[in-house]
C-alpha cells in the first residue's frame, strides 16, 4: 500500500483529477455504503462498492488516498476517520485505465468522550497540527491571528499525532499489514537497526522528538455567559504548553501527564463574539524506552512484552511499548487524546458529585443513599444560597434543601445522610444487578445551588443501588452482589493501541460482551483507564467492572526501584480516577497489581481510597494472581478435553486464553494481499500473521500459537495451498470450529466445579486493541466468530454439558429459584445420524448451583455427534448443547459432510432505533446441518453488518430440527438494505434470504 505525503499531495492530486486515462461513473460503477448522506457515530464505517474487474482499487476521502485494496475486494474499512463531513469515492486500476466511481458523503457524529457539561462549548473540529521543527514559530505567535495553516494536517479531536498524519495521508494505516514498519519509531537507535528514519515525513530527522503544535481557531459566542470561563481538556499525552491569545495559560511543569482532566480560568483572555486562537504544544514521553524486535517471520518470538520498561517511569499507558497481542506505537500515542471544551461557572461551583448507598442485608427493600459534593467559592467574598439535593427514578422524587454559606476562595464538602437527612432512607429500593441476576435499576441523582430563583452550578450523574461483599472460600475468592453470590464470568479488555474509538465504540463493546452472557470486564493495568462512556454503558447494561491501577506489578518491571512515575504525578493521577469512577454502580473492584503487588499499595489503600472512596462496598484486590485468585494462563489453546484437567482451570484464574481466530471476512481486511508466502507445511501462516500476533514464545513457554495451528491440522486436515484463495478460507472454516470447542472448553471447565473448587473465569483477552489473530471472542471490527457463541453458550444462566475428561452430564441453573422436573437428555448419532446411544434423567436443580446427573456418555471411536437437552415439566426447552466427538480427535470426515436442505424464514419485528429481526431455520432433509453460521449482511454489497448481537449463532441442526433465533443490529449500522445469509460448515455457497415486513 502506497500513500501520498504532503508537501506534495495537494499537487498530486490536482494531477491525478486531470489524468486523462480517469472515466466517471457513466459505466455505472457504483458506490454501494454507507448510504449516501448518512450519519453515522462509527469512525471506521466498512466502505463498500461494486464489484469491477481492477488489479486493486483505491479509495479516496477527503481527497486523500486512504489505501488500497487488491483484485477481488470490493470493501474496505478506513483508519479511524475525524467527526465531520466526508467525501468519499473508489478508483479502480484496470488494464486500460483508471475506473472512477461516483461519489458520495458520510457525516461522523458522536457524543464527547470526557463528560462534557451542558451549555459548554466542545472545540471537536478544525484543528490543524504540524512539528514544532517546521513550524518555526513560538506559542505566542502560533495563538495569534495571521498563521498560514493551509500545509497543517486537518484533524478533530480526540487524535494522537500519528492519528492525525495518517487521516492526512502522510503515514500508511498501522492497523493494516506490516504498514505499522513503514513509520518511523520514537527510539533512535530502534529507527537504525531497523532502516525506519527513511519514512519519516521530516527528512533525515526523527519525526517524534520535539512537540507538535495543536492549533485551532475558535468563535467564542457571546450566549456562553458566566463569571469564569474555564478551558478544559479532557486527557493529553505526555506533557503540554497551552496557549491562548497569545497568553501562556499553562506550561509542561503544570501539564504533565495522562488520564487526567487539566482546566484553566482564561476568563480575562479570552474574546467572546469574535476568533479566539488557541495552541498546544504536545511533548513526548520523557521516558520512550526502545520496542523489542518486531515478529516478522512465521511464529516469530514476539519479544519482552513492553520491551526494556523504561516508560513506566512515565504515567501513560505503558502498553503502547508493544506486547505479544499489539505491536508498538511509533509515536507512543502523544497528543490530545480526549475532548477539548469551554465551560462556564458562576462565583460558586459544584465538584465532585459522590453518591453511595447501604443496605441492610439480608434485607434487599431498605437501603440508604449518602450524597457529597463539593462546594467551591472562585470569589473573593462569602458566598449564600440555597443547596438542593434531588434522586429520582420512576417511583418518585425526593429532594432536599438547605442554605449554604462559604467563605471567600475556599472549597467545602457537602455532605447529605440518612442520618442527617430521613427521607434519604429508602424502603422500596429498587436494586442494580449484575447482566443476568435482575435489573440495571438507576437513579438520577443532582445537586444544584441557587441565588434565590437563579440556580448557579448543578452536577448530576446516575446511581444505582447495590452492595460488593467478597470472601475467600476454600479455594477461591466469590463475589456477591446483594447478598447474592455471583458466578463472575468475562473477559480481559484494553483499549484501542491509537485511542480512536468513539463513544458509541465503547458501548457496543459493553454490549457485545452482554450478549455473550458474560458479566465483568478487567480494564487490564497496563491499558489504563477507558474513557467514561465505556462506565456508562456498563452501567447501563450490567456489566461489572474491574479497574486495575495502572501503577501495576507489570508496568514498574517487577516493582524494578526506578521504574515508576514520580510519587506526586501518581498521586494526583490516581486521585483523579478514582474521583471520576466512583460513583458507577459497575465498578465493584479496584485491583493494585497486575501480576504483583502494587508497590505503591500503601498510598492507593490508606490514602486515596480511604480519602475518598471510603464509603461504597467496593472491593480492592491486592493483585490480580493472588489474594484468592490465580493468573498466567493457559494461553496456548489447549485441546478440549484438556481445560477439564489443566492444573489452572479451578479456582478463580484472571487470565485464560485460547486464540479466537477471526472469521475470514475480518483477515481479508487487515491482511489483504494473504496468501503470497507461507511457512512451509504451516500453510497460510507467514510473517504478516507473526506480525498481527500468531507467535510462538521461545523455548519451554507455552504462549505458542502453534499449538492453535496443529489443533487445527491434526483434528480436520490441512488446507490445500495449491488453491490460495478457496484453502485460505478452507482455515479460517475449520479454526471456527476449533474457536467454538476450546471456548465452550474454557468456560464449562469452571462450570463443573462452581463453589466447590470454582468461583469465576475472565477470558485473556474479551476484545482486541488493534486487528489481531489471537485472544479475543469478538475482533477489532466488532465481529464475533464462532468462539463468541461457544462463550455464550457454556456461560448462559442455565446450561447442560458435557464434562470432556470423565464423559459426564452436567447440569447448570444461575437462576434464583429452584428448578424441579428437569429432563435431561443425552442422545450419541453416528456420521448417519443413527442413534446409538441414548440416555434420561429427571433431576431436581437447586438455585445458583450445578450439579452432575448420572448420565455418563460412552466413549466414541470415530466421528460420532452427542445431542444434550434440559426440559421442564411441560416440555419447554431450558437448555441444549451439541458436541462432536471422536476419541482419536480425528474429524476429517466432516469435510465429507453433504450440503443439508434449509427452510429459513426471517421477518422484521422492529425498526425504531434498531433492526430485530426473528429467523426460524428448520433442517428438512437427511443431513446434518452443521456448525451453520447466520449473518444479516448488505443486499448489494454482501457485507456484515455489524456489530450484530444474535441470540445463537453457528447451529447444528438434526434433520426434523428447527430453531427460532433472534438478530439485533443498532439502526445506524444498517448501512444499506439488509438481508439473510446461512451458511453451514463446508457449504460453498451460503443460502441468501429476504427479510418479510413486521
Amino acid at each position: 500500500m502506497t500513500m501520498n505525503r504532503p508537501p506534495f499531495r495537494q499537487i498530486l492530486i490536482l494531477c491525478l483529477s486531470l489524468l486523462p486515462l480517469v472515466t466517471t461513473a457513466q459505466s455505472g460503477f457504483k458506490l454501494i455504503a454507507p448510504r449516501d448522506g448518512m450519519t453515522l457515530p462509527n469512525n471506521m464505517p466498512v466502505l463498500s462498492w461494486q464489484k469491477v474487474d481492477a488489479s486493486e482499487t483505491e479509495i479516496w476521502i477527503d481527497g486523500i488516498k486512504m489505501g488500497s485494496v487488491p483484485s477481488g475486494q470490493h470493501s474496505y474499512v478506513p483508519f479511524p476517520l475525524s467527526f465531520g463531513k466526508h467525501i468519499w469515492h473508489v478508483i479502480a486500476v484496470t488494464q486500460t485505465g483508471r475506473l472512477e466511481s461516483d461519489t458520495r458523503s458520510f457525516t461522523v457524529e458522536d457524543k464527547p468522550l470526557s463528560d462534557v457539561p451542558e451549555g459548554a462549548l466542545l472545540i471537536r473540529s478544525g484543528w490543524k497540527v504540524k512539528s514544532s521543527v517546521e513550524t518555526g514559530l513560538d506559542g505566542k505567535k502560533l495563538s495569534e491571528s495571521g498563521v498560514d495553516t493551509k500545509n497543517w494536517a486537518a484533524t478533530s479531536l480526540p487524535a494522537t499525532v500519528l492519528t492525525a498524519l495518517v487521516r492526512n495521508g502522510v503515514y500508511p494505516n498501522p492497523y493494516i499489514g506490516m504498514n505499522n514498519l513503514q513509520i518511523p519509531d520514537m527510539n533512535e537507535e530502534f529507527n537504525a537497526e531497523n532502516g525506519l528514519l527513511k519514512y519519516s515525513h521530516l527528512p533525515g530527522k526523527n519525526p517524534w522528538l520535539q512537540p507538535y503544535w495543536y492549533r485551532n481557531e475558535v468563535e467564542i459566542p457571546a450566549t456562553l455567559t458566566g463569571k469564569h470561563i474555564w478551558l478544559n481538556v479532557g486527557e493529553l499525552n505526555y506533557k503540554a504548553q497551552i496557549w491562548l491569545n497569545g497568553t501562556l495559560i499553562a506550561d509542561t511543569a503544570e501539564v504533565i501527564g495522562m488520564e487526567r482532566h487539566f482546566r484553566f480560568d482564561v476568563t480575562s483572555v479570552v474574546k467572546k463574539g469574535s476568533k479566539n486562537v488557541l495552541a498546544v504544544a504536545i511533548y513526548p514521553p520523557n521516558n520512550p524506552g526502545k520496542p523489542a524486535p518486531d515478529p516478522v517471520t512465521p511464529l516469530a518470538d514476539p519479544g519482552t512484552n513492553m520491551a526494556d520498561g523504561v516508560i513506566g517511569r512515565d504515567y501513560t499507558k505503558w502498553d503502547v511499548m508493544g506486547w505479544d497481542w499489539q505491536p508498538s506505537i511509533r509515536d507512543r500515542d502523544m497528543g490530545i487524546t480526549e475532548d477539548v471544551w469551554l465551560s462556564v461557572t458562576d462565583d460558586v461551583e459544584l465538584q465532585n458529585l459522590y453518591v453511595t448507598s447501604k443496605l441492610f442485608l439480608p434485607d434487599t427493600s431498605r437501603a440508604e443513599f449518602t450524597v457529597s459534593a463539593d462546594l467551591v467559592n472562585h470569589s473573593a467574598k462569602e458566598q449564600t444560597g440555597i443547596l438542593q439535593l434531588s434522586i429520582q427514578n420512576e417511583d418518585g422524587l425526593i429532594t432536599v434543601e438547605e442554605p449554604y454559606q462559604i467563605a471567600a476562595n475556599s472549597t467545602r464538602e457537602v455532605i447529605w445522610d440518612a442520618k442527617k437527612v430521613a427521607k434519604l432512607a429508602i424502603f422500596n429500593a429498587k436494586l442494580w444487578w449484575p447482566a443476568g441476576y435482575g435489573k440495571q435499576n438507576l437513579y438520577d441523582v443532582s445537586v444544584s445551588a441557587r441565588t434565590g430563583s437563579v440556580v448557579t452550578a448543578s452536577v448530576k450523574t446516575m446511581a444505582g443501588i447495590r452492595q460488593v461483599e467478597t470472601y475467600i472460600g476454600a479455594k477461591e475468592r466469590v463475589y456477591k452482589i446483594n447478598g447474592r453470590e455471583i458466578y463472575l464470568k468475562g473477559g480481559n479488555w484494553v483499549i484501542d493501541m491509537l485511542l480512536n474509538w468513539t463513544a458509541s465504540r465503547y458501548e457496543k463493546e459493553i454490549l457485545l460482551t452482554k450478549n455473550a452472557n458474560l458479566n465483568i470486564l478487567r480494564v487490564w493495568g497496563p491499558t489504563g483507564v477507558a474513557p467514561k462512556p465505556f462506565y456508562e454503558a456498563a452501567d447501563k447494561h450490567g456489566v461489572l467492572i474491574w479497574q486495575d491501577f495502572l501503577n501495576d506489578f507489570w508496568g514498574t518491571f517487577k516493582n524494578t526501584p526506578g521504574y515508576q512515575p514520580e510519587i506526586s504525578l501518581f498521586e494526583k493521577a490516581t486521585t483523579g480516577i478514582v474521583k471520576k469512577y466512583r460513583s458507577h454502580p459497575s465498578l465493584i473492584i479496584w485491583c493494585g497489581g497486575n501480576e504483583g503487588p502494587n508497590p505503591r499499595e500503601e498510598l492507593i489503600v490508606n490514602s486515596i481510597l480511604k480519602k475518598h472512596d471510603s464509603r461504597q462496598f467496593r472491593h480492592y484486590l491486592k493483585q490480580s494472581d493472588g489474594d484468592g485468585l490465580h493468573g498466567g494462563g493457559p494461553y496456548h489453546t489447549l485441546e478440549p478435553k484438556d481445560y477439564f484437567s489443566h492444573r489452572k482451570l479451578s479456582g478463580f484464574s484472571s487470565e485464560i486464553g485460547p486464540s479466537g481466530i477471526p472469521v475470514f471476512e475480518s483477515i481479508e481486511k487487515f491482511i489483504p494481499d494473504y496468501g503470497k508466502t507461507w511457512m512451509p507445511g504451516r500453510f497460510p501462516l507467514d510473517g504478516v500473521w507473526a506480525y498481527h500476533d500468531a507467535n510462538d514464545w521461545p523455548g519451554s513457554d507455552t504462549r505458542k500459537f502453534s499449538s492453535y495451528d496443529n489443533i487445527v491440522r491434526g483434528y480436520y486436515g490441512a488446507p490445500d495451498s495449491t488453491n490460495v484463495k478457496a484453502g485460505f478460507q478452507d482455515y479460517i472454516a475449520k479454526s471456527q470450529l476449533v474457536n467454538y470447542d476450546v471456548y465452550r472448553s474454557s468456560i464449562e471447565s469452571i462450570n463443573r466445579q462452581l463453589w466447590t473448587n470454582s468461583s469465576g473465569i475472565l477470558l485473556w483477552k474479551g476484545n482486541s486493541s488493534w486487528p489481531s489473530i489471537t485472544w479475543q471472542v469478538y475482533d477489532w471490527y466488532l465481529q464475533s466468530h464462532a468462539g463468541y457463541y461457544g462463550t455464550k453458550k457454556a456461560a448462559g444462566l442455565l446450561n447442560v454439558q458435557l464434562n470432556r475428561d470423565d464423559q459426564t452430564v452436567s447440569f447448570l441453573n444461575l437462576l434464583n429459584r429452584n428448578l424441579d422436573g428437569v429432563t435431561l437428555s443425552a442422545t450419541l448419532y453416528n456420521q448417519e445420524l443413527k442413534p446409538i446411544w441414548s440416555d434420561k434423567k429427571e433431576v431436581t436443580s437447586a438455585s445458583n448451583t450445578v450439579m452432575v446427573s448420572g448420565i455418563t456418555v460412552p466413549k466414541s471411536k470415530s466421528v460420532e455427534f452427542l445431542k444434550l437437552t434440559a426440559t421442564d415439566k411441560t416440555g419447554q426447552l431450558l437448555a441444549d448443547n451439541f458436541y462432536w466427538l471422536n476419541e482419536t480427535n480425528e474429524f476429517s470426515d466432516l469435510n465429507k459432510l453433504t450440503d443439508p436442505k434449509l427452510a429459513v424464514t426471517a421477518k422484521i419485528l422492529s425498526e425504531a432505533g434498531k433492526l430485530k429481526v426473528t429467523v426460524k431455520v428448520s433442517n428438512t432433509g437427511s443431513t446434518l446441518a452443521f456448525m451453520t453460521a447466520l449473518k444479516v449482511v448488505g443486499k448489494a454489497s454482501g457485507e456484515e453488518l455489524l456489530p450484530s448481537l444474535w441470540s445463537d449463532n453457528y447451529l447444528n441442526l438434526l434433520p426434523g430440527e428447527s430453531k427460532t433465533l433472534t438478530v439485533e443490529i443498532a439502526a445506524e449500522d444498517v448501512t444499506e438494505t439488509p438481508v439473510l445469509t446461512v451458511k453451514p460448515f463446508g457449504s460453498v455457497k451460503a443460502l441468501t434470504v429476504e427479510l418479510g415486513s413486521k
